[in-house]
């Protein structure tokens, strides 16, 4: 991946694993699928993701490498010069577009060389550059996202940020997809009632992305504002509420959601 055109084997991989995410059903998994994608289509070494916004001191870290999780790897001292998000959050907070840039690029040749944030950097993590992939976050100004390392070797391709730059919708709505089955999953009850709305969704025949359309549909939102939300068209949304209709036997929205509380889907 020298040129500045991504690799057609590493887009078709990339849809692959949009469809793969659509179809799992436990949010946890997901991003253990588009990590494994990404650290092999970027040629990265390790896989760096925060949950909540990026600050220093605080906030769970998530590490992957090529061979799977690897939360362990790091201490309390390196976690902290992670949880920086040098050089990308003061790049991004500065009001700069949302893009994948990488490390050198955004603080420079020459900082990104001699700087003290990048040396504490290379001492905890080898890292000799770093893709930053931001993600779109509902809260204003929240800088959010994910960072790929590359360790000993050459930096990242011109090819790397086309395909980082393709990568970017489909991780955002691999996130969004998580963060809705999660609050489907995490609904009062326990983690008891929790199996049972899994259960009772899997006899019906629903699919994950039809129980997230599912959930937005009972706060009352419009085919418009789903679609908004998932990162998808109406047209789809409409799709996704016939075969919704169908399988819970009804004929409109609100009957819909009534008959999905009824059985315990909701």
């Amino acid at each position: 991946m020298d040129g500045a055109d991504a690799d057609p084997v590493a887009l078709a991989r990339l849809l692959e694993l949009a469809v793969a995410a659509l179809h799992e059903t436990r949010p946890e998994q997901l991003w253990s699928l588009a990590f494994t994608e990404l650290l092999d289509a970027l040629d990265a070494d390790l896989a760096v993701r925060k949950a909540e916004e990026w600050s220093p001191g605080e906030g769970t870290v998530r590490l992957w490498t090529p061979e799977g999780p690897a939360h362990h790897l790091l201490g309390p001292e390196q976690l902290d010069v992670i949880r920086t998000g040098y050089p990308f959050v003061d790049h991004y907070a500065a009001g700069h577009p949302l893009e994948p840039l990488t490390a050198r690029a955004t603080a420079g040749a020459h900082a990104w060389r001699h700087a003290a944030p990048a040396g504490h950097l290379r001492d905890a993590l080898g890292a000799t550059d770093i893709l930053g992939l931001p993600l779109p976050r509902p809260e204003k100004g929240a800088i959010h996202g994910c960072l790929l390392h590359r360790t000993g070797r050459r930096p990242f391709t011109p090819a790397h940020l086309a395909y980082a730059r393709r990568a970017q919708p489909v991780i955002a709505a691999v996130e969004a997809h998580a963060a809705h089955l999660r609050a489907w999953r995490t609904t009062p009850g326990g983690p008891e009632a929790a199996t049972v709305r899994e259960e009772r969704a899997a006899a019906l025949g629903l699919t994950p992305r039809e129980i997230t359309v599912l959930a937005l549909l009972a706060e009352a939102r419009t085919a418009t504002a789903i679609a908004q939300r998932l990162g998808i068209s109406p047209r789809t949304v409409h799709r996704h509420l016939a075969h919704l209709y169908r399988k819970f036997g009804t004929r409109d929205r609100l009957a819909t959601v009534l008959r999905a509380r009824e059985t315990g889907v909701l």
